[in-house]
C-alpha cells in the first residue's frame, strides 16, 4: 500500500479564498482513485516558493526529515506549488530518487516513481523529469514577474497616502478608499487606548509604563495582538501561529507612543527599529490619516519619555528619603538600613562605603528623626515656594513647518549617504527633493515667526501644601522631580540659617538638636550622632 502525503502552499493567504482547501481536495481525490493511503497533509501558508526552499518550509520540512519514513508519495496540484526555482526542482528530484519516493503534480499530469533501486523508469520518466524542470523554469520566470510587479506597485504606493497592506498601526484601522484601494482611519477602540496611555504618562506627576500597562488591562483595552485577532477572527490563517496575549507590557506601550504612526505619518521599514518616515517628491512626510495627538501633545509625550529614559530612580518599595537625604560630608546619598536586635527593629539613615570612597564617620542617623527634620523643613522653608507646571505655548506662525523641512533635508541627505537613492533615476529624485525643500525653507525663513516655547506657571499650590496632601510615594516623586536635596550632618560648627524663597538656590535649615540614645547597628550602648544642622537645597526655577 502506497502511503501519500498531500501538500498545499500559498504565498499570501487572505480570508475568503479557498485555494488551500482546493489543493488538498484535489490531492486526496488523486490518492483515492489509485487506492493510496493518505498518511498526512501539510499546508505552508504565507510561504514564498521563490524565497524558501522545501527543506526550510515550516509544515513541509518535518516530512522531509524526521518523518521521512512515514510516507511513500508526495502530491502537489501544480509544479509552482512546490517550486519556483529550477535549482530547487532538480535538487528535490535528486533527493526523491535517493530516498525512493514518488512525486506527483496532478494538474500538470506529471508522476515520477523513484521506488526502483536504480531510480530509472525509462523513456517516460526521462520525459516526465524534462517537463518537471521546464515547468519549474516557467514558474521561476512567472515568480520573478510577480515580485517585480509587487515592487513596482509598492514603489508607486509609497508616494501616496494609500495603505499597502499588512497589520495597521495600533490606533488605526484599514478602510476602503472611495477612489480605490485602502487607506487608514482612526480606530474607535485602539485609538482610545493610545490616548489613555498618553494621558496617564503626562498628567500630573505621570505614571510609569508599568503602571500604564496595568491600567490598560484594568480598563479592558485589548492588546495589539488581541485587537488584530478580534478584528480578523480566530480562524485567520495568518494569525493561527501567532501567540495572542491579553497582558500589556511596558515595551509595547513605549514603542506605540514613540512611533510617528501615532501622528498619522506613513512609515517604511521591515522592522520597528528600521522604520523611517516616508516622504513625497518634495521630501515632506506623507500623512496617511488624522493624527491621534496635537503637535503640542506629541512634543510633551516625547519629552516625558526622554526624561523617563534618563531617570533610573527606583519608585516602588523605596525608602521615603531615598534620593532625597544626602550626606553633608561626601555629598553622596544616604541609605536606609534596618537591623533587628532581640526582636526589636532599628531603622537608620546612614552614609555607606562605595568603591574608592569610605563612609563618613559619625554619619549614621535615626530614620524617624531624619524624616521628622525633613518634614519640618518642608513645612517651614517650602511653605511659600510654589509648585510650577510646564505649559506649552505654540508658535503663531510657521515654526513647526520650518523645523519639519530642516529635518526633512537632513533625513534626505542621510538617505543619500546610506545609498538609498542608488537606483536608476535615484540621483534625479534626490536633487528634486532637496531643491524643493530648499525653496520651501527659503520661503518660510523670509516670513516673521515666533517660536513655540514652554513656560513655567504656578499651579496654585506650594510644595508644602502639595507634599502634605500626597501619599508617601507621591511625596518622594514630588521632591525628586523638583531636584530638592536634604543634606544632613552630625552636630558640629554652626551652619548659617537662611529662609527659602523662590529666588534662592541654596538655603540652610537649622534642626532642633535631637540627641539619640538608641544605638547604631542595634547596639544599645552606642551613641548615635545628633543631626544638629542640616541643609536643604532647592534648584533655581
Amino acid at each position: 500500500m502506497v502511503r501519500a502525503i498531500i501538500g498545499a502552499r500559498v504565498s499570501v493567504w487572505t480570508p475568503g479564498k479557498t485555494s488551500v482547501e482546493e489543493q488538498s481536495l484535489i490531492g486526496e481525490a488523486y490518492a483515492s482513485t489509485r487506492g493510496w493511503e493518505i498518511a498526512g497533509n501539510f499546508e505552508d501558508i504565507d510561504v514564498s516558493a521563490i524565497d524558501v526552499d522545501p527543506w526550510s518550509r515550516p509544515d513541509l520540512a518535518p516530512w522531509l526529515t524526521e518523518r521521512l519514513g512515514e510516507w511513500d508519495a508526495i502530491i502537489f496540484t501544480k509544479i509552482d506549488r512546490a517550486f519556483r526555482s529550477i535549482r530547487d526542482s532538480v535538487k528535490f528530484a535528486e533527493w526523491a530518487k535517493d530516498n525512493r519516493k514518488i512525486l506527483v503534480f496532478t494538474d500538470d499530469s506529471i508522476a515520477l516513481d523513484y521506488r526502483e533501486s536504480n531510480g530509472s523508469g525509462g523513456y517516460d520518466q526521462v520525459m516526465a523529469e524534462l517537463f518537471l524542470f521546464l515547468g519549474a523554469f516557467f514558474a521561476q520566470i512567472e515568480g520573478r514577474r510577480f515580485q517585480q510587479r509587487a515592487l513596482d506597485a509598492h514603489r508607486a504606493l509609497r508616494k501616496t497616502n494609500r495603505w499597502s497592506g499588512g497589520q495597521p498601526p495600533y490606533g488605526y484601522q484599514v478602510i476602503s478608499n472611495g477612489e480605490g484601494g485602502k487607506i487608514l482611519a482612526i480606530d474607535p477602540v485602539s485609538s482610545e487606548a493610545v490616548r489613555y496611555a498618553a494621558k496617564l504618562l503626562t498628567q500630573n506627576e505621570g505614571k510609569s509604563l508599568w503602571e500604564i500597562a496595568r491600567a490598560l488591562e484594568e480598563a479592558g483595552f485589548p492588546t495589539p495582538s488581541r485587537h488584530v485577532t478580534n478584528n480578523q477572527g480566530p480562524d485567520s490563517r495568518s494569525r493561527r501561529k501567532t501567540e495572542v496575549s491579553d497582558k500589556w507590557n511596558q515595551s509595547s506601550i513605549g514603542k506605540i507612543l514613540r512611533s510617528h504612526a501615532c501622528m498619522g505619518l506613513k512609515l517604511t521599514g521591515r522592522s520597528i527599529k528600521a522604520r523611517t518616515i516616508t516622504r513625497d517628491d518634495n521630501g515632506l512626510p506623507i500623512r496617511m490619516a488624522d493624527p491621534l495627538f496635537t503637535e503640542e501633545e506629541w512634543a510633551t509625550i516625547q519629552e516625558t519619555l526622554d526624561a523617563r529614559a534618563r531617570t533610573k530612580e527606583r519608585s516602588h518599595g523605596a525608602s521615603p528619603l531615598l534620593g532625597i537625604a544626602y550626606c553633608w560630608g561626601c555629598k553622596d546619598r544616604l541609605y536606609r538600613v534596618v537591623n533587628t536586635t532581640k526582636g526589636k527593629k532599628y531603622a537608620y539613615i546612614r552614609c555607606v562605603p562605595k568603591a574608592g570612597k569610605p563612609k563618613c564617620e559619625g554619619c549614621t542617623f535615626k530614620d524617624e528623626e531624619v524624616m521628622r527634620n525633613f518634614e519640618e523643613a518642608v513645612a517651614i522653608d517650602l511653605r511659600n515656594v510654589p509648585v510650577m507646571a510646564r505649559r506649552f505655548i505654540p508658535g503663531e506662525d510657521h515654526t513647526h513647518e520650518l523645523d519639519a523641512i530642516v529635518k526633512a533635508m537632513k533625513d534626505v541627505r542621510e538617505e543619500k549617504d546610506l545609498g538609498l537613492y542608488d537606483y536608476p533615476g535615484g540621483e534625479d529624485e534626490y536633487k528634486q527633493r532637496l531643491t524643493s525643500l530648499a525653496a520651501a525653507r527659503k520661503t518660510l525663513s523670509d516670513l516673521p515667526y515666533s517660536p513655540s516655547k514652554w513656560v513655567e506657571e504656578p499651579t496654585g499650590e506650594t510644595y508644602a501644601q502639595a507634599y502634605f496632601r500626597m501619599s508617601p510615594e507621591e511625596r518622594r516623586t514630588l521632591i525628586i522631580n523638583a531636584g530638592i536635596k536634604f543634606y544632613v550632618r552630625p552636630a558640629g560648627s554652626p551652619w548659617e540659617y537662611a529662609l527659602v524663597t523662590p529666588d534662592t538656590a541654596t538655603a540652610g535649615l537649622q534642626a532642633f538638636g535631637f540627641t539619640w540614645d538608641e544605638a547604631d547597628q542595634g547596639d544599645p550602648t552606642a551613641v548615635v550622632p545628633t543631626p544638629e544642622f542640616v541643609e536643604l537645597t532647592i534648584p533655581e526655577s
